[in-house]
């Protein structure tokens, strides 16, 4: 196959890397078996609402699984975790200074990335996993979104109602590829610039000839644009609650809904300074999900480790001794892991589907060595109230001898270790949904990847980047009552952070409630343009560097555009 043997060096050569092929003959040289001209379709769709919904699914059906992408080839040809477009998120977060991965003693997995080592030079334009499989992630969505949009166009919107929604999906997730394009490539304090270079937007699913990059301007303009013609497509749907799916099965959480495309919208307009856009899109979006975690559901507190640990007494009945005695703290008493406990998910994978993804696995402390304990920098902890039950679940001194167990199907081989003081219990669990055997199957344990917090962050953030203080600490209220501890006084920004200034106490409260999540503490620093300071637990003072906050057009993609500058 001619097609599928070339290197795909540019965007526009991802336009069709979603179509789905079966032999190695040319797309030029044969029928694709499995398309069909618009006057087919429409010939098809005529027959019966089933029909219409078959067409439907078959177009947008696999969207969803493009929000945080599995790709082998982002990750150099190999597959595993390290192949998830949300582990490229987690060494962001992992490199922002609010994290201690380890210690200088046992350094983990993601070692390279907390040091910010200068050896790791990610960002330049001839890395080919760190640089061009970052780029690769959202280039992968414009063209299944592609392809969907040159069949869904207007006219049969018309003719079909319930392909509004549809287009609406397609539309959302295409936004989201350029959206995170801007992010990752351009500086976020040119968002006006009408002379450096945005991206090139690509409307049709083919071969495309290479097209020049849009201004800065003009392409958050798009994005914008974009996201607003499917938040409306979706208010004017059958889908849904004006195009809200709200819920805890499979149906309702990994969906591409209005609550997806508004949380994205929010984020593209916080990157863009478009704070009414932000406004409007976060309320809508928390009107339709008010509620809260609760306190108690909110990670493992850190009072139930010693039962936790409770571990290695004898028995003659089992191999070696060993039994197991103490406490389970099960998956599903953590709201991180039960969609059933977490009315704030958006999106996210439900146990017993095909839908799970990688996201904050490794964080789950009681599963790892030292190498992998993952401690909350000084500086947040010391900003906590004794009221916030954020604060519960991060361990307050040292705890020695916690116990973990090489899974040999047996637990019979166990391990003591020091889990350092600050390692957070957030992620925390002893054992997945539905297991009692102490093993950590993701796969029976939900996944939570985009949630609502975020957006009262962002709803808050853009009330004082337009000098509403007194709206966006009333946002931020509404959080901090959410987070205290049952029995206490409800926390506010007046009792709790006291001496700051607005914007101040909406970027600590960024770095408490979205600690450990996406790359949002990466992305914060660079649209503020203030890094974070490590704190005293920290055994690498190491910054982001400069250079390391925008990446650099990929080589690959340059050879591919003779337009980029």
């Amino acid at each position: 196959m001619r097609l599928a043997m070339k290197t795909y060096r540019t965007i526009t050569a991802a336009l069709l890397l979603a179509v789905s092929l079966s032999s190695c003959e040319s797309l030029l040289d044969v029928s694709n078996p499995n398309y069909f001209t618009d006057d087919q379709m429409a010939e098809f769709m005529s027959g019966s609402a089933e029909a219409e919904q078959q067409v439907l699914t078959g177009l947008v059906g696999t969207l969803p699984s493009y929000i945080n992408i599995y790709n082998a080839s982002m990750n150099g040809g190999y597959s595993n975790l390290y192949a998830y477009e949300s582990n490229f998120e987690f060494r962001r977060f992992i490199q922002s200074g609010d994290v201690v991965e380890g210690s200088q003693l046992n350094q983990g997995t993601y070692s390279k990335w907390y040091q910010n080592l200068p050896s790791n030079t990610y960002w330049r334009t001839d890395q080919p996993v760190e640089n061009y499989g970052y780029y690769l992630g959202p280039v992968f969505k414009v063209g299944p979104a592609q392809k969907a949009l040159d069949f869904l166009t207007e006219d049969k919107m018309e003719k079909y109602p319930s392909m509004r929604a549809s287009r609406a999906q397609a539309l959302t997730l295409k936004a989201v590829a350029y959206m995170l394009l801007m992010e990752r490539y351009t500086d976020l304090k040119d968002v006006t610039s009408t002379t450096k270079q945005g991206w090139p937007i690509y409307n049709k699913f083919d071969y495309n000839a290479p097209q020049e990059p849009l201004s800065v301007a003009d392409t958050w303009a798009w994005v914008n644009e974009t996201f607003a013609e499917a938040v409306e497509l979706f208010h004017t749907s059958t889908y849904g609650d004006k195009g809200y799916t709200i819920g805890s099965d499979v149906n309702s959480i990994y969906d591409i809904d209005c609550a997806v495309a508004q949380y994205y919208r929010a984020r593209a307009a916080l990157d863009s300074k478009e704070w009414d856009t932000v406004i409007e899109a976060a309320t809508d979006l928390l009107n339709h999900m008010p509620d809260f975690i609760k306190a108690e559901d909110y990670g493992m507190n850190q009072e139930l480790l010693p039962l936790v640990n409770q571990r290695g007494g004898v028995s003659e009945s089992l191999p070696n001794g060993t039994y197991w005695s103490g406490i389970d703290f099960n998956a599903a008493q953590n709201a991180f892991y039960n969609l059933d406990k977490n009315p704030e998910a958006i999106f996210g994978g439900a146990r017993g589907s095909s839908s799970i993804f990688w996201s904050n696995c490794a964080l789950n402390v009681l599963k790892n060595t030292p190498s992998g304990y993952y401690q909350v920098d000084k500086g947040i902890y010391d900003a906590l109230s004794d009221n916030d039950c954020r604060k519960a679940c991060i361990l307050a001194a040292d705890f020695d001898g916690y116990r973990v167990y090489s899974n040999n199907g047996a637990d019979t081989t166990w391990f003591a270790y020091t889990m350092p003081k600050y390692t957070s219990l957030k992620w925390a669990a002893s054992s997945a949904i539905g297991y009692k055997n102490h093993t950590n199957d993701a796969n029976t344990s939900d996944n939570v990847y985009l949630r609502s917090s975020a957006v009262w962050l962002m709803l808050a953030e853009a009330y004082a980047q337009k000098g509403d203080n007194a709206k966006a600490e009333e946002t931020l209220n509404k959080l901090l009552a959410a987070r205290t501890v049952k029995g206490a006084p409800a926390m506010t920004c007046s009792n709790t952070m006291t001496g700051k200034n607005t914007m101040e106490k909406v970027k600590l409260q960024w770095r408490i409630e979205m600690w450990g999540e996406g790359d949002w503490a990466f992305y914060n620093q660079k649209r503020w343009g203030a890094l974070n300071q490590r704190g005293d637990n920290h055994w690498s003072k190491t910054q982001i560097p400069a250079e390391g906050l925008t990446w650099e057009i990929p080589q690959t993609e340059r050879q591919g555009n003779p337009y980029w500058k």
